[in-house]
């Protein structure tokens, strides 16, 4: 039986999974590194830690189950996203990738606003602008910052632009991701605005081609056949960004279908067959035709539970070293003896800022409603719950001002393994989550693009039908708390409309001498 090979670029790790092509899994690896953080806002990752990441745990997946790299048929690519690349003509990095996590291009954002207009940039591109959240800021600050190096810039790219080069020699920018250029005519015709390029000076060559997910980039070559063990001329997609192949494998593709994807940060999207653009939100083209995501998206609460985990759950990690298990098993025990509404303690988990609904990168995390009987218990459950508030500000948009309306929600990703939190989520946002029977749909969705591109499947539906994860387990909202919890919601919106002209203030207060 025919193998697919998918990969996952991620802000803290890189995945590899290998499935046949009914989407059971075969192999998987995943190899963790950090976020770069050499100044204060500034989020960066090495591009050649995730081609080393990659070619390593390619290899591990092909030894650890005695696979032959003959029996692969195809390799498809997720990525964070943004993560942008700036390449030199052989396809090398010049600098650290600027991930979507990046907050130091709030000037080249301000002058955005000031060239083409709020109303001119979302008419053309679907989107607003942020720092970071869409690329274009960190081209302008790479311009403004680093004019040198700007000069030597062949081509920029996100994170799937520069591995699939590695792979096959070409390059190529998918449509999901340019989506979050800020560059894009992502509900037009899906090509680069020339008109941005000319009023944002970026010139459009230093832009590569833009096509859809499963277009066949090319083909494995020599070269990358002796780093990564894959057989040469293996045919390679493009891929998508990581929220888009996620809706794939959880077959997430007709209107009115919704998933969150809960990773480093964590998003709830919509599938449209039509652009119902709202500014509030991500807007971005689907890996597949005639459709588009519409996404709720918040910039970090999956980072923020990390931070707890690293700053104030060392004798947990300690533990779950020992029984060797996941350290969030056991931040989730302590979390299980903590009440719905944590103690009274709402967490507003804008550790960098904040993306959907609210758009404030001056937002900072906030622990509010601490006492003398507060655990580290309540502490956690605080982060899970305030994730989930987040979610429902996300979900009202949705739902009061674009008429969408989800009875069910698929979770996936890293946060879907919690059944603690999933259900949290359930009774918070008052609707059904779904579990699927494999978590990890972004690598899943990555292998099925590949598997079109090779021919494997004649069309999207079909891959759906053969290879997309199915349900596994349905959380129904709890009746009892739905009251409390609209309490304790209201409570934390107010909480961020209290703060929010004291995190613009504070944020100006230079750093001390």
């Amino acid at each position: 039986m025919a193998l697919l090979l998918g990969t996952d670029i991620g802000a803290q790790s890189l995945k590899v999974a290998i499935f046949d092509q009914t989407g059971a899994i075969r192999s998987f690896d995943q190899i963790p590194y950090s976020i770069e953080r050499p100044r204060p806002g500034w989020a960066e990752s090495d591009p050649d830690i995730w081609w080393n990441c990659f070619c390593r745990a390619v290899k591990t997946c092909m030894e650890r189950e005695g696979i032959q790299k003959e029996k692969i048929e195809s390799v498809g690519i997720s990525n964070m996203c943004p993560s942008l690349v700036a390449m030199d003509q052989s396809g090398n990095p010049l600098r650290p990738a600027i991930l979507y996590l990046d907050q130091r291009s709030l000037s080249q954002s301000a002058k955005i606003v000031k060239i083409v207009g709020e109303d001119r940039l979302f008419e053309i591109t679907g989107n607003r602008v942020a720092p970071g959240t869409y690329s274009a800021t960190s081209m302008l600050w790479i311009k403004e910052a680093e004019p040198d190096l700007f000069r030597k810039v062949r081509y920029f790219g996100h994170a799937n632009t520069f591995l699939a080069h590695r792979l096959t020699g070409e390059f190529a920018f998918d449509w999901t991701n340019a989506s979050f250029t800020g560059l894009f005519r992502t509900a037009d015709d899906r090509n680069w605005s020339e008109d941005l390029c000319y009023a944002l000076e970026i010139p459009r060559h230093l832009l590569p081609h833009p096509v859809i997910s499963f277009h066949r980039i090319g083909y494995v070559h020599h070269h990358a056949s002796r780093d990564t063990g894959l057989m040469s001329g293996t045919p390679v997609a493009i891929g998508g960004a990581d929220t888009a192949c996620s809706a794939l494998g959880a077959a997430v593709i007709d209107p009115g279908q919704a998933l969150e994807t809960s990773g480093t940060s964590d998003v709830l999207c919509f599938c449209a067959d039509r652009p119902l653009f709202d500014r509030r939100f991500m807007n971005r083209c689907h890996v597949i035709p005639d459709r588009w995501l519409l996404m709720g998206a918040m910039l970090s609460p999956g980072a923020a539970l990390s931070w707890f985990r690293d700053q104030c759950c060392s004798e947990e990690r300690q533990i779950a070293e020992r029984l060797q298990i996941s350290p969030y098993r056991i931040m989730d025990l302590q979390a299980e003896q903590s009440p719905p509404g944590a103690r009274g303690i709402l967490f507003l988990p804008y550790l960098q800022g904040e993306r959907s609904p609210v758009w404030d990168p001056h937002a900072r995390g906030v622990f509010f409603g601490l006492s003398l009987e507060s655990t580290k218990g309540d502490m956690i459950r605080s982060i899970l719950e305030g994730t989930a508030y987040g979610l429902r500000q996300n979900l009202e948009v949705a739902e009061s001002e674009l008429g969408l309306v989800a009875s069910e929600i698929k979770s996936v990703g890293g946060g879907a393994k919690s059944l603690l939190w999933s259900q949290i989520k359930a009774d918070i946002l008052r609707r059904r989550i779904t579990l699927l029977n494999y978590q990890e749909t972004a690598v899943l969705g990555a292998a099925m693009l590949g598997a079109l591109a090779s021919g494997r499947y004649s069309n999207y539906r079909e891959a759906v039908s053969q290879a997309a994860a199915s349900s596994a387990r349905v959380l129904i909202p709890n009746p009892r708390l739905e009251s409390f919890y609209a309490r304790m919601y209201d409570s934390y919106v107010s909480l961020y409309l209290q703060l929010r002209e004291l995190f613009e203030r504070t944020s100006r207060i230079p750093p001390a001498p």
